[in-house]
């Protein structure tokens, strides 16, 4: 039996028990060549619970950190599981906004822990909550290709269908997510009446990586009024770059 058929099988026989969470990563890992891995639980309303981590020391400690506290929030993965169809494969690249690459968050996570590309699978599992595996590569290898998500996308419908029928079986669970509400949007510590609900909404959008002309095309507004927005949320805030902003972004969460 190859590496999937062993991985397959092995999924099944965990179903309803409590290595199911790691037998699916490992069907998934099985087909994809990758440097680091992790499953997590995504919800609509608590912070991200890992299940599984089969990570690199420097990417444990950003995930147990900064991304656990708040920056998960702006992770492309987590925002396409809030709002696109699912299930779904991709790489990382395919679903971030233009601008991605020059954002704080990418500088702060990818650069620092030696990732050079990233790839996620998204399952749903009920009641507003998605699975997601995460599949790196450290710098110095080749980032995934449209093969790798293929290889994937064939193994889909076996997760999928295995997600669904052992969340059916008695006291089942991939994980609780934890009682700590998440924020759904860009607070600050400052009074509420700081930041309009549309430069809210920029700065979730800045934050995300959107460059300006991405964020005039996501609004429907022209780049002038872009810049307009920038400006008075920079002044309100009293910060000068994006850098600042994503600072206060953390410190709005007391990371």
């Amino acid at each position: 039996m190859n590496g999937i058929g062993t991985a397959t099988a092995q999924l099944i026989a965990a179903l309803g028990t409590a290595r199911f969470a790691d037998r699916l990563l490992g069907l998934a890992a099985s087909a994809v060549i990758h440097d680091a891995a992790a499953l997590i639980l995504f919800s609509e309303d608590a912070r991200p619970l890992v299940a599984v981590d089969r990570l690199k020391p420097a990417e444990r400690g950003y995930l147990y950190g900064d991304y656990i506290s708040g920056v998960y929030l702006l992770s492309p993965f987590y925002r396409l599981a809030r709002k696109a169809p699912l299930p779904r494969v991709a790489r990382i690249m395919d679903v971030a906004p233009e601008g991605f690459q020059t954002s704080e968050y990418y500088r702060r996570y990818f650069s620092r822990i030696g990732v050079v590309d990233m790839m996620g699978i998204l399952v749903p599992a009920g009641k507003g909550a998605t699975v997601f595996m995460s599949f790196s590569r450290s710098s110095g290898h080749n980032r995934f290709t449209a093969t790798d998500v293929r290889q994937l996308e064939q193994l889909m419908p076996v997760m999928a269908a295995a997600v669904k029928r052992h969340l059916a079986l008695p006291d089942a669970a991939i994980g609780k997510a934890g009682k700590s509400a998440a924020p759904r949007h860009v607070q600050s510590r400052a009074p509420a009446s700081a930041l309009t609900s549309r430069e809210a909404q920029v700065v979730n959008l800045i934050l995300e990586g959107h460059s300006t002309k991405s964020l005039a095309a996501q609004l429907a507004i022209s780049i002038e009024t872009i810049r307009v927005h920038r400006r008075h949320i920079y002044a309100k805030l009293s910060v000068s770059s994006q850098a600042q902003l994503f600072h206060w972004f953390l410190a709005s969460r007391g990371i």
